[in-house]
């Protein structure tokens, strides 16, 4: 049954290396269909080594939570990831914006090329190849949906342009298994509402075909657990923008019956009715019997946030045989976020390690045992401090780790703990989904739905059954809004350098803010956003190649600074 199968949406510039695992369609037709899934979870670890930040998908967690307030780098000569952080070459015509742009589209066609290929009604192995398929395709939609969708910033000469384009409530365009290369050279970015309700379609196929199919084996393959909690994202996504902007909902629900529409209705009425539904999949879950990270696990310095734990639903993973591994050296994921590894940028010879922001690490009380992840100022180059509450999470010695200054994160680890040989330490696996979030949607969204008493009770429960040593948590913020800073609090600190704050920050109009008294944020980085709307920075522009190659797509305005804000004056 195989379908027509898209082109990819622009010319590559790129000369791409490609992963061992890779599928090409020749073998897609020919395999073993249990193999399936693995070109597509292989995809997320291609590079092309042009470029010093083109280090796959993982690449994508560093460029989201540099895009906010809470990863400063304390020494920005090595940090490669700069357009975000400076608020420069944004636009459509440079090289980051088009590499993610086609990063992603490639991967939405390895997800085709099974889903237009495998007959999920054939067997169970066949069952498993398409919920994959549909997971990972469901998540490039629902990811470049909130990356590059135009949100308000409120910058008149950034607002004005984009409601003069006429692009307020687009997206992305939709590529499909059964797309041709004509329809994609004029594929118009999707509305909103449109955009949601393919994405559901997929989950809700998705949902079916899991249900009879055994929980894949790795971590890299997405099952029902998955499933649910990418449901869970996307009603809280909706359920947020709904109960912001009403008009939003009314538009969503005029279109419920379109007849050009053919995709599953939303199915709701109201925004508490999308928090209902939020509630209920971070809880199906949750449920499927994933556990809450350990603080041993957390501390591992040799499998600490390299290896999967039982909290993990979703993992993007390295192999020893993958060139981001075997080839590449300082420009990897382990050179740029583990300060522990001699051979990369991170390391105290270079300084360029990520730190958690100073406000946000000044919210941590003792009692939570996640706070010596980072080190407190107060226990900068101290013996004492390093052998009573550093030196489980690392394997430096003393003299090493009283190298580095304030707030310097060591939450991630060269694989098998081992930071002088590239060839190991680059070996991990990071987090793309993890059981703890769940429980987090599962307290916002419940407090939403059910009033922010409910909501608290649960957001309580965890923080003080998994994460505070006393049990001494409350949610104390002022009425539901209060609660919900709560939860997004939270959140900055449990899931800080995995990529998925970004979204939170967007879904919730939150204000970035870098410069602030006391603020550890380098000077020339101190952007501050503004209160109830999004960042400009953090919104990708759509490159100009695709607007070429597709004449339908808008672009965004460009968002690089060039006097549209200015770096916090210290006052």
């Amino acid at each position: 049954m195989a379908g027509l199968l898209a082109t990819a949406l622009f010319p590559s510039c790129l000369k791409e290396m490609e992963p061992t695992a890779y599928a090409t369609q020749g073998e897609v037709d020919r395999a073993d269909k249990s193999y399936l899934a693995n070109g597509i979870s292989a995809y997320l670890n291609i590079y092309s080594g042009s470029y010093n930040y083109d280090i796959g998908f993982m690449a994508n967690n560093i460029w989201r939570d540099a895009s906010t307030a809470d990863a400063p780098v304390y020494n920005t000569a090595y940090d490669y990831f700069t357009e975000v952080t400076y608020c420069y070459f944004l636009g459509s015509d440079w090289a980051w914006p088009s590499i993610t742009w086609e990063r992603y589209y490639g991967l939405i066609k390895q997800a085709n090329l099974v889903i237009g290929t495998v007959d999920p009604d054939n067997n169970e192995i066949d069952k498993a190849a398409v919920t994959s398929a549909l997971a990972y395709r469901a998540n490039a939609y629902l990811e470049l949906a909130q990356w590059f969708e135009y949100k308000k910033t409120g910058i008149a000469s950034l607002d004005e342009k984009a409601e003069a384009s006429n692009i307020i409530g687009l997206t992305v365009p939709i590529v499909t298994e059964a797309t041709t290369e004509t329809e994609s050279r004029h594929n118009p970015r999707m509305p909103f509402y449109t955009m949601y309700r393919f994405i559901l379609t997929d989950l809700n196929r998705g949902e079916k075909y899991s249900v009879a199919a055994a929980e894949p084996a790795s971590k890299a393959d997405a099952g029902k657990g998955v499933i649910y909690g990418l449901q869970a994202r996307l009603w809280l996504l909706m359920g947020t923008r709904f109960d912001r902007h009403p008009d939003d909902l009314a538009s969503a629900l005029a279109h419920e019956s379109d007849a050009d529409i053919p995709y599953d209705a939303l199915g709701i009425s109201t925004a508490r009715d999308c928090f209902a539904k939020a509630a209920e999949y971070a809880r199906k879950a949750i449920n499927c019997g994933y556990t809450p990270v350990s603080e041993s696990e957390w501390f591992n310095p040799s499998t600490g946030f390299n290896t999967p734990t039982s909290s993990w639903m979703w993992a993007d993973i390295i192999s020893a045989n993958d060139g981001l591994a075997t080839t590449l050296v300082w420009s990897s994921w382990v050179s740029f976020m583990s300060p522990e590894a001699t051979y990369g940028v991170s390391s105290a010879q270079y300084g360029s390690y990520r730190m958690i922001d100073a406000r946000l690490y000044e919210s941590i009380p003792d009692a939570d045992w996640r706070k010596t992840t980072w080190i407190d100022p107060d226990d900068v180059g101290s013996y004492e401090a390093y052998k009573d509450k550093y030196s489980k999470g690392t394997s430096l010695s003393y003299a090493e780790w009283a190298k580095f200054a304030n707030y310097a994160s060591f939450k991630f680890h060269p694989g098998s703990g081992d930071g002088s040989t590239s060839t190991i330490g680059n070996v991990v696996s990071t987090p793309m989904m993890r059981v703890e979030e769940m429980y987090l949607i599962e307290a916002e969204a419940t407090g939403r739905a059910s009033g922010d008493a409910a909501g608290r009770a649960l957001l309580e429960t965890f923080v003080n059954n998994y994460r505070y040593t006393n049990g001494s948590y409350k949610s104390t913020g002022a009425g539901l809004d209060g609660f919900i800073d709560d939860v997004f609090t939270q959140k900055r600190i449990e899931l800080w350098g995995e990529g998925q704050i970004l979204w939170d920050y967007r879904r919730l109009e939150k204000a970035v803010v870098r410069g602030y008294p006391g603020t550890n944020h380098p000077a020339s980085t101190q952007f501050n956003s503004l209160p109830n709307y999004v960042a400009p920075w953090s919104t990708v522009s759509i490159p100009k190649s695709e607007h070429d190659f597709n004449e339908s797509v808008i672009l965004n305005p460009d968002p690089s600074a060039e006097g549209n804000y200015s770096v916090w004056s210290g006052e």
